[in-house]
């Protein structure tokens, strides 16, 4: 006897009766479910400002871009390299099965579409969070962690340039912040 375990995707055809309720099964699945390659991908230039976190639909993504100064989740990252597999897998697991329960109860309206894509996305990180998320870290976190790094180290910013004069002599400049 084969005891191949159902991925999250078989597990859900299986409850659908009509080939209807699979075709929105699959246009809804494969439109709203997350890569493993991403979310590593996020994880390995984002992550330790939580931005895998909110590909995964996650709020505490949040917390990692409020206390990314500390290192604190730095910590975290390292731990997420072993448990985003079992996140994205989990993430799609609860779509197939939420899919499922908006299929059966609107399967026989004729604004089935329409209603699940609605109450998907009621659960979905909105492009106005990203955009806060990267307006936060662009325009306030890494200027503060570029400025406070040249305070500390008492490092200036020099830009060294040369002037040739109308008699032909050359006068150095220095220009420092």
């Amino acid at each position: 006897m084969d005891t191949k375990k159902l991925t999250p995707l078989d597990e859900a055809m299986q409850q659908l009766s009509t080939d209807d309720e699979q075709a929105q099964f699959k246009f809804f699945y494969f439109r709203n479910r997350k890569s493993l390659l991403v979310a590593y991908l996020l994880l390995a230039f984002l992550g330790v400002f939580g931005f895998h976190k909110l590909y995964l639909n996650k709020k505490n993504g949040w917390a990692y871009l409020l206390f990314c100064w500390t290192l604190i989740p730095m910590l975290f990252v390292i731990v997420d390299i072993f448990l985003l597999p079992f996140q994205v897998t989990k993430y799609n697991r609860n779509l197939a099965l939420n899919l499922v329960e908006l299929i059966k109860k609107y399967g026989d309206d004729n604004h089935s579409l329409i209603n699940i894509d609605k109450q998907l996305r009621l659960h979905k990180t909105r492009m106005l969070e990203w955009q806060i998320g990267l307006i936060i870290l662009f325009g306030l976190i890494l200027p503060v962690i570029c400025y406070s790094s040249l305070f500390f180290t008492h490092h200036r910013l020099e830009i060294h340039y040369k002037t040739i004069n109308p008699d032909g002599s050359q006068s150095d400049s220095i220009l420092s912040f």
